[in-house]
């Protein structure tokens, strides 16, 4: 019995590993509608710097920068506006 004890972690050393997983990659988001949060009229800033809609955008948004810390809480009705470095708008998310 003690034999096979031994002989298990060196089993467990020879498994076959999946490929590895690149954790700084952004995960691929699902389309979302942009309904949900009232993001669709800015659409199509998109590319351009977050100070051309900062003042119209709705209530329950918030402009995330590269570094920026959020919380993870999901709420449908909050548009997310992600920006680079420079301000420029990336990407919009409702949650």
């Amino acid at each position: 019995m003690h034999r096979f004890v031994l002989i298990l972690p060196l089993l467990a050393a020879c498994t076959e590993t999946g490929a590895p997983v690149d954790l700084t990659a952004e995960p691929e988001a699902a389309p979302v509608d942009l309904a949900f949060c009232e993001g669709e009229p800015f659409v199509d800033a998109i590319g351009q710097p977050v100070s051309t809609i900062q003042a119209t955008l709705p209530t329950r948004s918030r402009v995330l920068g590269p570094n920026d810390i959020a919380t993870q809480d999901y709420r449908i009705d909050r548009l997310n506006v992600f920006v680079n470095g420079a301000g420029v708008i990336q990407r919009l998310t409702c949650g």
